[in-house]
């Protein structure tokens, strides 16, 4: 056991120090075979390091901006490990020499740390013109399969797809997919595997074939904000998404005196549009709202809804031709 700790923790390094490193090459430095290595990443995976394949022939990388800086301590951990000053000169007596300046260094990096991380978040503020992320903004990597997907989401059937995640490749997987995440430009389907039984964060550009299949699921009791503080440690705010609506002035007029299912972040009456900011699981049941008001009602943003919305009406043009 210790001896696969050792090699985790080469492999979070090698990756860190080389990201697009290969399977091969991480075999190669830690003296193990690639199917290892395949194993060893599907540990890393259920312990949350954010590590991604990147694709065929390209290796693996950290997600956004992770990093050991030496270390990724979370907040509670480097508040527990400052403690360590206060009794300090009472251990001290049984510590070695060097782990003074050891401990003083450790400080020293998640300080700069964490202030990198708010210089770096402050900038996105400040480029998104408003507190928070903006997701609309952001330049979300396309796939061929988004629109399939969220039309499976809206409607609650299961899909059946092939899929492929750090080198390992599932096929005919069943699932039942929750909600889309958009996060550091790319778009994550949050959705139960019937294969493994629990919930999954799908990348969805690691699907090669994707199929929507005519059975109805119901959602299971599930804490999306907890899943995903767990796997990203984002917290509620991180995970908001924000809706632009252009409606018509008629339907402008009426809304005043309408109850809304949430209330408009910024109203726009010059351009006659309503933004609205919700958590990630509420958007389905607010589109499904939008849907009541037909042609008085236009999603400008976020773009994929618009795609959605179009599939849908084909679908009901083919139904009546």
């Amino acid at each position: 056991m210790t001896d696969r700790l050792i090699r985790l923790m080469r492999i979070i390094t090698l990756v860190q120090a080389k990201p697009g490193i290969l399977a091969r090459e991480l075999a190669e430095r830690c003296g193990n075979s690639e199917r290892t290595i395949y194993r060893d990443m599907d540990a890393l995976s259920a312990m949350h390091i954010p590590i991604t394949h990147l694709g065929h022939g390209k290796g693996y990388a950290f997600i956004g901006n992770f990093a050991l800086y030496p270390l990724d301590l979370t907040d509670d951990e480097a508040a527990a490990f400052s403690q360590l000053r206060k009794v300090m000169k009472e251990i001290k007596p049984l510590l070695p020499a060097e782990f003074e300046t050891a401990y003083e260094k450790i400080m020293a990096a998640q300080y700069k740390q964490r202030a990198e991380r708010e210089e770096t978040m402050e900038s996105v503020r400040k480029e998104a013109g408003q507190p928070g992320a903006d997701w609309n903004s952001m330049q979300l990597e396309p796939s061929v399969f988004l629109t399939e997907i969220l039309s499976a989401v809206m409607k609650q059937r299961s899909m059946q797809a092939d899929y492929c995640e750090n080198g390992k490749e599932e096929q005919a997987l069943q699932i039942d997919p929750y909600c889309l995440v958009p996060l550091e430009n790319r778009i994550y389907l949050i959705a139960a595997c019937r294969r493994f039984g629990r919930i999954r964060a799908f990348h969805i550009n690691g699907f090669s074939k994707v199929k929507t299949l005519n059975n109805w699921f119901s959602k299971e009791r599930f804490d999306l904000q907890d899943f995903m503080s767990q796997k990203w440690s984002l917290d509620q705010d991180s995970v908001q998404i924000e809706f632009r609506i252009r409606f018509s002035e008629r339907m402008m007029e009426r809304l005043k005196y309408e109850e809304l299912p949430v209330k408009p972040s910024k109203v726009d009456r010059q351009n006659s549009c309503l933004h609205f900011r919700m958590a990630i699981e509420q958007d389905i049941a607010f589109v499904r709202w939008l849907m009541k008001f037909e042609e008085e009602a236009e999603i400008l943003e976020p773009f994929y809804y618009r795609d959605v919305l179009r599939y849908h009406m084909e679908q009901w043009l083919m139904l009546y031709k």
